[in-house]
């Protein structure tokens, strides 16, 4: 399944338009001192979709793949988040961002929320469940 070109820089906002979409690889750039995260990758149904928050508003971009040379700085590392939460293979439910906080939520009862404040550098996972 071919999506149309997604793209979303908001406060409040869902991207329903991914919903039912399988997620083949999720990584993220992980800060070793504070281990907070900063880029994050998702491969849904074949394409690849970039996102971060900053000053608590959602960046996110389609298209986008890993790229350790522009991703990675000293004291950073990739992490694979499919693997930890066992979400390759299954579909997304939700995409939601409220109130500084980004949802994330598989159909295998799977979730990542992760929040990010107006003067906070990185994200703060607030919720990592496992899918079953």
């Amino acid at each position: 399944m071919r999506t149309s070109t997604i793209r979303r820089q908001h406060e409040n906002t869902s991207i329903p338009e991914l919903c039912g979409t399988c997620c083949s690889a999720f990584k993220a750039v992980i800060h070793e001192q504070d281990k907070r995260l900063g880029l994050l990758y998702i491969q849904l149904s074949g394409v690849w979709h970039r996102f971060f928050l900053d000053a608590g508003l959602l960046f996110w971009e389609e298209g986008r793949c890993p790229d350790p040379d522009d991703d990675v700085l000293e004291g950073e590392r990739y992490i694979d988040l499919g693997e930890t939460l066992h979400v390759i293979g299954v579909s997304i439910q939700r995409i939601e961002m409220r109130d500084s906080t980004l949802t994330l939520q598989f159909e295998n009862s799977a979730s990542l929320a992760l929040r990010n404040g107006v003067r906070e550098v990185g994200s703060e996972v607030v919720e990592s469940i496992a899918g079953r």
